[in-house]
């Protein structure tokens, strides 16, 4: 797996992005959140489904998350590209109808 990357190792830049869900017995649902990799102990995903970039398309078949950025041309050099892509998918995994206010608090994390 080589689609999650390091880039700051202080969860600032967003570059290692992905999904954890867990179930939530409160709420009797599986819950997605986007965490910051490189902030989050191997023991803090325990009983969790962890999905990296790699997980949700291939260039190939891409994600339609990440087809639309890629379409949209939302891509600089591409470094952060996947987090970005895993920031996304979190929140439409929450809220599969935000407003443009939502998406926009999505990306505060990421470069």
């Amino acid at each position: 797996l080589t689609g999650t990357k390091l880039g700051c190792g202080e969860g600032g830049c967003g570059a290692c992005t992905v999904t954890i869900a867990h179930w939530d017995r409160e709420q009797q649902a599986v819950v997605y959140r986007a965490v910051n990799a490189c902030l989050a102990p191997v023991c803090s995903v325990d009983g969790c489904a962890v999905t990296t970039v790699e997980g949700i398309g291939t260039s190939q078949e891409p994600h339609e998350v990440q087809k639309r950025i890629a379409e949209c041309h939302g891509s600089q050099c591409g470094f952060c590209t996947p987090g970005i892509v895993m920031s996304l998918y979190s929140a439409l995994r929450r809220n599969p109808e935000p407003t443009l206010k939502d998406i926009e608090a999505t990306f505060d994390g990421n470069l």
